[in-house]
């Protein structure tokens, strides 16, 4: 559905992305994160032809995006940063406005203004003027503005930000069920709880891409992976038998718990329980534990700074 080759973009002497390459397929959720100033926004710009790349080439729905920008537009739904309505006119208004860009009949347009005024619980006040709305229902509006005309690519920058916990609830609700509408998803997030439950891969990226894949394949790195063990007693009584045990590494105690990152699990976790037993440690669990994708994330952040 869409695929960058080598995509750079510089504005002046700045680099905001950097040879940039990945495929997203049709129906896929594919998770975009990084820290501020990595370059998201403006991939998302180029992806929805606001600007255009210095380098690179993109494919959108096997057509060359740079020579067919108004197929690309038709084809894609927009949400940016800050939601940009017209303020002095009424909610139903601006989708009306804003649906009268795209070839859809007239009366599809009124069912699909309907339809999503509905959806995010704004129908009741459809003829206040967007300028009363609080933060939140804005982000609604900006969010049915860009599913309007139905597109079969989504480009969502920060969805949930400004949204109460029920409506962002409901809103990671409706994306996840855009896989069944074949509906691809771009999402741009710093909620990495988010990312992790929607995205079907993750693309980590700050200018150049640091790491794309799916979360298990990121928690099944052996640099990833975590044990828990609840010891009967204190638990600082002892991890520290294991300092300097090959590829163990302490990283939290709490009471009678411990977690450690082990990179070679078939080889240290015979030499942790061993010496944990001569020691005479009284163990209740041990336990692997799934690395969180803002673990890893940080981890990879944190190794990217470093070079």
């Amino acid at each position: 559905m869409i695929t960058i080759e080598n995509l750079t973009k510089k504005f002046g002497d700045n680099t905001a992305v950097e040879d940039i390459s990945f495929d997203i397929n049709e129906s896929e959720i594919f998770g975009f994160l990084g820290p501020n100033g990595a370059g998201k926004t403006t991939t998302i710009r180029i992806l929805s032809t606001l600007i255009s790349p210095t380098s690179g080439k993109i494919t959108i729905d096997n057509r060359d995006s740079l020579s067919n920008g108004e197929y690309v537009r038709s084809i894609t739904g927009l949400l940016t940063e800050s939601p940009g309505m017209y303020e002095k006119i009424s909610a139903y208004d601006n989708l009306e406005y804003y649906s009268s860009f795209y070839n859809i009949p007239v009366s599809t347009r009124k069912n699909n203004i309907e339809k999503y005024l509905k959806m995010f619980d704004l129908w009741d006040r459809k003829d206040d003027l967007a300028g009363t709305y609080s933060k939140g229902m804005k982000q609604k509006l900006a969010l049915s503005r860009a599913l309007i005309h139905e597109p079969k690519i989504l480009l969502l920058d920060e969805p949930t930000a400004g949204l109460d916990p029920e409506s962002a609830h409901m809103v990671r609700i409706f994306i996840e069920s855009l896989k069944k509408e074949r509906t691809t998803v771009f999402l741009c997030t710093h909620n990495l709880e988010e990312a992790s439950n929607l995205s079907d891969r993750v693309c980590i990226i700050k200018k150049r891409i640091i790491r794309i894949a799916t979360l298990s394949e990121l928690q099944n790195n052996d640099k990833n992976k975590r044990a828990e063990i609840v010891f009967t007693d204190d638990a600082d009584r002892y991890i520290r038998l294991l300092e300097g045990t090959f590829g163990v590494k302490v990283i939290h105690t709490e009471k009678n718990i411990a977690i450690l990152v082990i990179e070679k699990p078939e080889i240290s976790n015979p030499l942790i329980i061993k010496k944990l037993i001569d020691s005479g440690a009284g163990i209740l669990y041990f336990n692997e534990v799934k690395a969180t994708l803002e673990e890893i994330y940080l981890d990879l952040i944190k190794d990217e700074n470093t070079k």
